[in-house]
């Protein structure tokens, strides 16, 4: 089963190159929005706080605020349901949620991001995500993507080491537009 084969490619990675990858995704960032990926002073940025063995994007969030951009954390409001978001600055105290997933409490303002760092399990080169199952990210991208609440930019965060040839797909999946690992960023074409 591909899920269960890379969990252990991703677990792989994180222990080997865990620390060390947080700085060169920072930096492959930068270099995606010299490439067109345009996220602008002012902007509101979504992407998760990690958990075990997901690639750590504490040092990205940091510097994204730095920067002037707004951050956002996703809130799981119910099964079935798209995340909502809410805003998180460095030394937010943050609670934890359902799955051990820490979220801003419920006195932060509402954000609705422009553009959404994404954790997933595999990527394929058409930009398929294979996430965790719950469907949480694909709900919330497609319900943007059909006009609510305005554009959205996906943005997968990954060991490049998860990367796979092909993620099985259907239409209640959403496509990333771009990609970010430590080796280098993809922007993906229209599906």
């Amino acid at each position: 089963m591909l899920a269960q084969k890379v969990r252990a490619v991703r677990s792989a990675a994180h222990r080997d190159r865990g620390r060390l990858v947080a700085i060169e995704i920072c930096d492959q960032l930068r270099r995606a929005r010299d490439a067109g990926l345009a996220i602008e002073r002012g902007a509101i940025v979504s992407a998760y706080w990690p958990m075990r063995d997901e690639l750590d994007t504490r040092k990205l969030l940091a510097k994204i605020h730095v920067e002037g951009m707004q951050c956002a954390l996703p809130v799981m409001q119910q099964k079935d349901k798209p995340l909502s978001f809410r805003r998180w600055q460095p030394g937010d105290v943050l609670e934890e949620a359902s799955f051990g997933v820490a979220e801003p409490t419920s006195d932060q303002p509402t954000l609705t991001p422009e553009f959404m760092l994404v954790p997933l399990l595999a990527v394929d080169g058409n930009g398929n995500r294979l996430g965790y199952g719950g469907g949480y990210y694909d709900r919330t991208l497609l319900q943007r993507r059909q006009g609510r609440a305005g554009p959205v930019v996906a943005v997968g965060i990954s060991y490049d080491a998860q990367r796979v040839p092909v993620v099985p797909h259907d239409e209640g999946d959403a496509r990333l537009d771009w990609l970010i690992t430590e080796k280098g960023f993809t922007r993906f074409g229209p599906g």
